[in-house]
């Protein structure tokens, strides 16, 4: 098993310049340039700690476990603790920028579960009212951060964050119709769920083997992952798997035999097969790609 902490794509640590101590950070792109290695953010890089980044002025590409995408005026961004990054913006580009821990946000149960997700979408185009919303918010929590703490100014930032959080919820709710509510049982159980997945996803992909694990019936299950996903536990399950391929196509130098190894196929063929099912390509045609859009 590969692990991603023990390969040379440098990981950048939560070491916020403003008041140090405390697990969340706000700042604006430009300023964070002003920290940075020159060509740092070009290059396959990590982040230890979450990431919002909403574009305000100018353009750019920006790039998530192999996924690239435009951004410009209205995008939101974000990127998850270890997801290899890429961004390259133009000179103009800037940005309004929330950096948080992990153990920052308060508890909300699924609705956090779902945000947290590596499977999740990591960006949004967000329509005029969209953005004049979530600037408010932003505006609330920006305005907070600067104000100097007289004794409760952690914990209002923690709600503030939850705001911003709740927010970019219901804005994938909004995206996405067909999700209903999440309830209490179901939002557990696919949380449990998306756990055991990032444990068992290279020894098995079989529904039954995560349906035995959770103590559950499949279709329970599969009731979880319809209603708070809006697609099936195989299809959870071969994405999982998709986007540690193209991690270890992209950001190793393994055989494509070893990687089909690793991901618990026994023969590199099968392998190539799904590969070509979830993404369109051959592994091999993906790693050329890649290898050719990294130099570029």
């Amino acid at each position: 098993m590969v692990d991603f902490a023990s390969l040379p794509i440098p990981v950048v640590p939560y070491r916020p310049v403003c008041r140090p101590g405390l697990g969340i950070a706000m700042v604006t792109l430009k300023e964070l340039l002003c920290h940075a290695p020159r060509g740092f953010l070009a290059a396959p890089h990590r982040l230890a700690f979450h990431q919002i980044m909403l574009v305000r002025e100018g353009t750019g590409t920006y790039s998530a476990d192999s996924t690239g995408f435009d951004c410009g005026p209205g995008t939101l961004v974000w990127t998850r603790p270890n997801q290899v990054i890429q961004f390259y913006p133009s000179a103009g580009l800037d940005a309004e920028i929330i950096m948080f821990t992990e153990a920052f946000p308060l508890q909300m149960g699924a609705h956090m579960g779902m945000l947290d997700d590596v499977l999740r979408p990591t960006h949004w185009q967000l329509r005029d009212d969209e953005l004049a919303a979530f600037q408010r918010v932003l505006d609330l929590l920006h305005e907070e951060f600067e104000r100097p703490d007289q004794g409760l100014g952690e914990e209002l930032l923690k709600h503030l964050l939850a705001v911003v959080l709740l927010h970019i919820d219901q804005l994938c709710r909004r995206r996405h119709a067909d999700t209903a509510p999440v309830t209490g049982d179901n939002g557990d159980l696919f949380l449990r769920f998306r756990r055991e997945l990032d444990h068992s996803y290279r020894s098995t992909r079989l529904v039954e083997d995560y349906a035995a694990a959770l103590n559950c019936s499949t279709r329970a299950l599969a009731r979880a992952c319809r209603e708070v996903a809006g697609t099936s536990t195989k299809d959870l399950i071969d994405a999982r798997v998709a986007l540690e391929a193209r991690r270890l196509l992209v950001h190793t130098d393994l055989p494509i035999r070893a990687i089909a190894r690793q991901l618990g196929f026994s023969e590199v063929t099968n392998f190539g097969k799904f590969f070509i099912r979830r993404v369109n390509m051959t592994p091999g045609a993906f790693r050329r790609d890649s290898k050719v859009g990294n130099k570029q």
